[in-house]
């Protein structure tokens, strides 16, 4: 049983590090596109700016749960 406890935490941590490391792209790929957007109309940089702070909420909402894992006796370090 220990086994099987062990591997659904480790597929568990896999899976919050993949969420955390997609938040991260999705979040750069806004970035740079609102830096390219730049010239355009400031509605299109004040969207991209809602953009990213959405993103930077859900980060930080999967920080918090990363470390309630932790506490759990899981072994995640968070990036």
């Amino acid at each position: 049983f220990d086994h099987i406890s062990y591997a659904i935490r480790q597929l568990s941590n896999m899976t919050q590090q993949a969420r955390a490391a997609f938040q991260y792209a999705t979040l750069n790929v806004f970035q740079m596109s609102s830096r390219q957007q730049q010239g355009q109309a400031l509605s299109n940089t004040s969207l991209s700016s809602n953009v990213i702070a959405f993103a930077q909420l859900q980060a930080m909402q999967q920080q918090k749960s990363s470390s309630i894992h932790r506490t759990s006796g899981s072994l995640r370090t968070t990036p």
